[in-house]
């Protein structure tokens, strides 16, 4: 009899240990971390560049001066209800200086401008896209992980190359994300994220 009960507690026992019961919070977090945000972004880099909304900077700049508030919002993707606005923008200037990474370029309008392409961070070239939604992950960490993501690319592959073609002189092509708000002070301090440069 103690042999049949015993071996009954054995058998429970190594039933209980097989089962492992796993929460569904766990199982979802488990699926996400499949996700590959790498992929994700370089694709999002490659449709950023194919879009044709990127306004000319000049273009955006005058309408600030002007106070059009119509084209101030057709032109910019703004998340919340923040003051400020992301910009997808564009121009054309010459490089009058490298500087280790930043570039000091002169732009329509003789306006100067510094392009750091090492510093990239932030989630300004994601939210000048217009093509990604928070809505979009189940997370805010999944959502900023795509602008970790997005920046990586930028600032580790895709700028270097460019830089390797231009020097002082120079005419480049510039494709890059603006933070404006609609105080003027904001255009004196203006500050582009490079997202691509070319040589003319």
């Amino acid at each position: 009899m103690k042999k049949i009960i015993i071996s009954s507690v054995l058998a429970v026992v190594a039933i209980y240990n097989s089962i492992y019961i796993e929460s569904l919070d766990d199982l979802k977090q488990k699926k996400d971390s499949n996700f590959d945000f790498a992929k994700y972004s370089q694709d999002l880099y490659q449709q950023i560049l194919a879009k044709s909304q990127a306004v000319e900077l000049s273009q955006l700049l005058s309408s600030f001066a002007e106070n059009d508030h119509a084209n101030i919002a057709k032109y910019g993707n703004r998340l919340g209800i923040g003051s400020s606005a992301y910009y997808l923008v564009k121009c054309q200037a010459k490089i009058l200086e490298v500087q280790g990474d930043r570039l000091k370029v002169l732009a329509a309008g003789n306006r100067l401008l510094d392009i750091d392409t090492k510093f990239i961070f932030g989630n300004a070239i994601r939210d000048a896209s217009g093509l990604v939604k928070l809505t979009d992950f189940k997370t805010t960490a999944e959502f900023n992980k795509i602008s970790e993501s997005l920046n990586t690319i930028i600032r580790e592959k895709a700028i270097p190359e460019e830089l390797k073609t231009v020097k002082a002189g120079d005419t480049i092509d510039i494709v890059g994300a603006v933070k404006l708000g609609e105080k003027q002070h904001d255009l004196l301090n203006l500050s582009v994220l490079p997202i691509k440069i070319s040589k003319i």
